[in-house]
């Protein structure tokens, strides 16, 4: 229960960050499969494994809840003082699971190059598009609710949800493509106020985030079932390539950042191992 809330945790936490992907954090801890097989699991006609889904991805949601809402004041503490150290951390967390991945999911399979191919590109592709940090402020003054609104965080949620679950992408980066990131970043930021104005559209946002979930697993086990082999190895390209474009190479470098970059690094890559023990 306990290294699942952490799955939860991580995955609400890498989907605050653009560039860090919710789904590499599952693959990082393990529960990736279990959590693509509740999901399936919740429409079985086998009562126990239903209940069993149930409970665990309501831990996992419990986490992720946690990780969006209570770790945000940190992460955005962490990058304000110390982004070059933060980046080079979840740097660590996914560098280091690459072998865990080819150990606990591709088990000896033979990589197919053009799916891997396609995932480095797929990255390589959002980076290219990706606008920067221009539009990743909280702004204070949103907007009137009303029935596009409520569409759009529909399809915002989605795009979040749907996102959330596929290793190497990140839904912060596709909303921040699409202009959409500081509406989801502005309403989680004062969801705090429980006024009507931020709850409302929040809770459009989570029903798009649900049916973005379900399209999202139901894809992947799809893929997963009749093309095992490329789709593993599109996953192992997408999370390769997320190691890579989350190097800071604009970073004002010295010998102090440096150093502690190193160490954030080997920390990350410390924990996953450390995680990979426990499973």
């Amino acid at each position: 229960m306990i290294k699942t809330l952490i799955g939860g945790i991580a995955v609400g936490v890498a989907n605050i960050i653009p560039g860090v992907s919710g789904g590499t954090m599952m693959v990082v801890l393990g529960i990736f499969n279990k959590v693509m097989d509740s999901i399936s699991d919740l429409v079985s006609k086998d009562n126990k494994k239903r209940m069993e889904a149930i409970i665990f991805l309501a831990q996992v949601l419990v986490g992720a809840v946690i990780g969006l809402v209570g770790f945000a004041k940190v992460i955005e503490f962490l990058f304000n003082h110390y982004p070059t150290q933060t980046m080079y951390w979840f740097i660590g967390l996914i560098a280091f699971s690459i072998p865990l991945f080819l150990k606990s999911e591709m088990k000896g399979e033979r990589l197919s190059l053009l799916p891997f191919v396609i995932g480095i590109c797929i990255i390589f592709g959002l980076e290219f598009l990706n606008p920067g940090k221009g539009d990743v402020a909280v702004n204070p003054i949103l907007p009137a609710i009303s029935i596009g609104l409520c569409i759009k965080m529909i399809l915002i949620g989605a795009i979040a949800g749907g996102t959330m679950l596929m290793p190497g992408v990140s839904g912060s980066m596709v909303l921040l493509i699409l202009g959409e990131y500081y509406l989801f970043k502005s309403y989680l930021a004062n969801i705090t106020s429980f006024s009507m104005d931020i709850l409302i559209p929040l809770a459009f946002m989570g029903v798009g985030i649900i049916l973005g979930i379900l399209i999202s697993a139901k894809l992947c086990g799809y893929f997963l079932k009749k093309y095992h082999r490329g789709t593993l190895s599109l996953i192992l390209g997408l999370i390769v390539a997320s190691s890579l474009v989350l190097i800071p190479f604009s970073a004002a470098y010295n010998v102090t950042v440096i150093i502690t970059s190193v160490i954030a690094l080997l920390l990350g890559g410390i924990m996953v191992i450390g995680l990979g023990k426990i499973s």
